[in-house]
C-alpha cells in the first residue's frame, strides 16, 4: 500500500491488546484476523487518500504521500496505491511491510513505475531490497530519519534525535521492504 495504515501496533506495550495482536499474528494462519482488518482498512482508506491526492486540496498530504502506478506481474492489470515517500532529487524511497503484497509486482530488473507527486506524474525504475541485510537497514534508517512519523507504523522506536533505535530496527528489518525509484522523467 502507498500509505501503510496500520491500525494496530504490536510493538506498543502500553496498548491494551498488543499481546493479543502478537498472538494473532503468530497463529500460522495464512490470513490472520489482523491482516483482514488491515485489508479492510486499506480498501476504505486508499480510495479516500487517492481522491485527496488528486484534488485541489492535495497540498495537505502531497509532501509525504504519493500514488504509485504499477502493473501486476502475473495479471498485467494496472494498479494505483497510495504510499508514504521520501524524495531526494531524482530518487524516491518507499517503505513497506512484507505483509503488504503490492511490492511483489516490482520484482525483477528495474520495474517501470509511475508516481504522482503533487499532481505531477513521473516515471521511474524501481529496485527492491526485500531481505534483511546491512544495506536494507541502512536504507530504512535513512528513510525513517527523513520521515520519522512512519517509524511507529513498523514498530521501530526513535531516540530523542529521531534516529531509529538499532535494536528495534534489527527486530523489524526482516519484515520490511525498501523500494528505491530512480525517476527518468
Amino acid at each position: 500500500m502507498l500509505y501503510d495504515l496500520r491500525v494496530l501496533d504490536a510493538s506498543d506495550d502500553n496498548w491494551p491488546i498488543s499481546k493479543q495482536y502478537q498472538r494473532l499474528m503468530n497463529t500460522g494462519d495464512s490470513v490472520s484476523i489482523i491482516q483482514r482488518i488491515e485489508n479492510l482498512t486499506y480498501k476504505i482508506a486508499n480510495p479516500i487518500v487517492k481522491a485527496l491526492l488528486r484534488s485541489p486540496l492535495h497540498k495537505i498530504a502531497s509532501g509525504s504521500l504519493t500514488l504509485l502506478h504499477f502493473t501486476g506481474r502475473k495479471s498485467g492489470r494496472r494498479f494505483v496505491t497510495p504510499l508514504s515517500y521520501v524524495r531526494k532529487q531524482d530518487t524516491v524511497w518507499l517503505l513497506s511491510a512484507h505483509s503488504t503484497r503490492w511490492w511483489m509486482n516490482l520484482r525483477g530488473s528495474d520495474a517501470v513505475v509511475a508516481l504522482e507527486i503533487a499532481r505531477t506524474t513521473y516515471t521511474g525504475k524501481a529496485r527492491l531490497w526485500e531481505t534483511d541485510s546491512t544495506e536494507l537497514r541502512d536504507r530504512v534508517r535513512r528513510y525513517l530519519s527523513a520521515l520519522p512519523r512512519d517509524a511507529k507504523v513498523y514498530g521501530i522506536k526513535l531516540d530523542n534525535n529521531k534516529i531509529p533505535d538499532e535494536s528495534s530496527l534489527i527486530k523489524a528489518a526482516p519484515q520490511l521492504v525498501f523500494v528505491e525509484i530512480q525517476l527518468v522523467s
